[in-house]
């Protein structure tokens, strides 16, 4: 009983640990437009000590090692010190890379925050947990001219329905991301019909997506709207509708 406490106890205090980045990145995703040679990127050290932070991009595999995959971006300085509650810009600079000009490529932008070493004098014996955080977010390179507008692509998508598999083509040069996908009668209504398994959210350009939706009351949804939200380019949420 005892002992069971004592293990209670620890995982308490484990858990309840802070387990969050301090350093954070201002947005939830990247556009980088042709038209432009370089990006910034800002950066917070929202903690109470100074963090060692080192940036890389990669080209959809998230195991890559910085330096091991060839992107046609450089991120400079790759390794910077931010201290306590101070910010960063980083300049994200294009190369020479021979992209699709009449759709967007996707990348991804890495950030591990090292934390810095203990400052009291460990004795043999202790334990320490550091522990470092990596994020990883979308970085879309944009073309210029393309058709239509980004705030506009999202109107575009095309739905159809067979059985209970959902069917979304995207005909736009975007990459679309849900947020959201419900099935009701009215905005206000309740909800009919909701996706299976919705850990695959985002459509390619000139691609589809298929979902399997679950209704909640076994009745037909043919005729009825879907409702779906996505995420633009400032990481908030768009909306619109279809009737099945």
């Amino acid at each position: 009983m005892c002992k069971s406490i004592f293990i209670s106890i620890i995982l308490t205090c484990f858990f309840s640990c802070k387990a969050y980045p301090e350093v954070v990145i201002n947005g939830t995703r990247i556009v980088f437009h042709a038209q432009d040679k370089e990006s910034v990127i800002q950066l917070m050290n929202k903690g109470k000590k100074p963090y060692l932070v080192q940036m890389w991009l990669d080209d959809g595999n998230p195991k890559a090692r910085p330096g091991e995959v060839n992107v046609p971006f450089i991120v400079n300085p790759p390794v910077i010190r931010i201290d306590p509650e101070r910010g960063q810009a980083i300049r994200l600079m294009a190369l020479n890379g021979h992209l699709p000009q009449d759709r967007e490529s996707l990348f991804w932008f890495n950030l591990l925050e090292v934390p810095p070493k203990p400052t009291q004098r460990i004795q043999a014996g202790d334990n320490v947990l550091q522990m470092a955080f990596r994020t990883r977010i979308k970085l879309f390179y944009r073309p210029d001219n393309l058709v239509p507008s980004p705030p506009q692509a999202y109107k575009q998508l095309k739905v159809s329905l067979i059985g209970n598999k959902l069917t979304i083509i995207n005909p736009s040069p975007y990459f679309i991301t849900f947020s959201k996908l419900e099935v009701r009668h009215s905005k206000t209504s309740p909800v009919l019909s909701r996706v299976v398994n919705f850990t695959k959210r985002m459509v390619n350009p000139e691609s589809e997506i298929e979902f399997s939706l679950k209704s909640t009351d076994n009745k037909d949804i043919r005729g009825e709207k879907l409702f779906y939200s996505i995420i633009n380019d400032y990481g908030g949420e768009s909306v619109n509708e279809q009737i099945l």
